[in-house]
């Protein structure tokens, strides 16, 4: 797990654009800054200035620091705070390695995170830490679920009046208020099907799998999807991982499997 948390990282410097090198060019390990939240560093690359804003600060079970950050695009004069009000921003969360402040890196003010600043850590810790999402927004788990709830409902009821398109809208509202709510996620993906929409039914089964990756009618569906835009050969994958991943419906994945197949051959 540690591996794959150090490649993201190194990716993310990678697509903002910043250096987790020292002046020497190798990562200097002994003079990394003590992050707090609020901490504005700068630091001059060969192409102008880095700038990023630390929203809150997190210690990982691994025993990761990690600084969740917002990123200006890169700057061609020194950055100041005035000059960073208008500053346009290139990324408005990106969880990075604390340990990657290293030498080459300067904190020039601390300013407490504005609301509109915490937009995309707020997202994140929605599709991450829901209970923490609450807490951190100020709002009640149990309230939250249950509006979401009122609007499934709204949205199963308008489903089976045939008004599809509404019924979307509900699911749509659901899923907006709790993104775990695969449910609502797997019927929106359900509704888009009876409408012919095949790509947003895919891209909602895909959505789904990865809240609920024991789900098998997601899973069967969205190779269902797959075979009738034509990818076969990705349709053919899923059956045939899902005669292994769920024994218990084997019988239906081998079905398909071989439809698929069959369509294959037919060209």
């Amino acid at each position: 797990m540690l591996k794959k948390i150090t490649r993201l990282f190194t990716l993310v410097f990678s697509v903002i654009g910043i250096s987790t090198t020292s002046a020497s060019g190798m990562p200097d390990k002994n003079e990394n800054l003590m992050l707090k939240t609020g901490d504005i560093l700068i630091q001059s690359g060969v192409d102008g200035w880095s700038a990023v804003k630390i929203l809150e600060v997190d210690l990982w079970p691994d025993g990761t620091s990690v600084a969740h950050c917002l990123t200006y695009k890169e700057l061609p004069v020194r950055p100041t705070i005035e000059l960073l009000k208008q500053a346009p921003v290139l990324v408005w969360h990106a969880p990075i390695d604390a340990g990657s402040f290293g030498q080459g890196w300067e904190r020039i003010s601390n300013q407490s995170p504005t609301k509109a600043e915490l937009v995309g850590f707020t997202e994140y810790l929605k599709i991450t830490d829901f209970s923490r999402y609450a807490s951190f927004t100020g709002q009640d788990v149990k309230e939250i679920i249950s509006a979401a709830n009122e609007h499934y409902k709204r949205a199963y009821a308008l489903g089976e009046h045939r008004k599809s398109m509404e019924a979307i809208s509900e699911y749509s509202q659901a899923i907006e208020l709790f993104p775990l709510f695969y449910e609502a996620i797997d019927n929106r993906a359900f509704t888009y099907m009876e409408l012919g929409k095949l790509k947003e039914a895919l891209a909602d089964f895909e959505q789904s799998l990865q809240v609920n990756p024991g789900g098998v009618a997601a899973f069967f569906s969205k190779g269902e999807c797959l075979m009738k835009l034509g990818e076969l050969k990705a349709a053919e994958e899923i059956f045939f991982e899902g005669t292994n991943r769920f024994p218990e419906q084997r019988e239906i994945f081998v079905d398909f499997l071989e439809k698929v197949r069959t369509l294959q051959k037919s060209g």
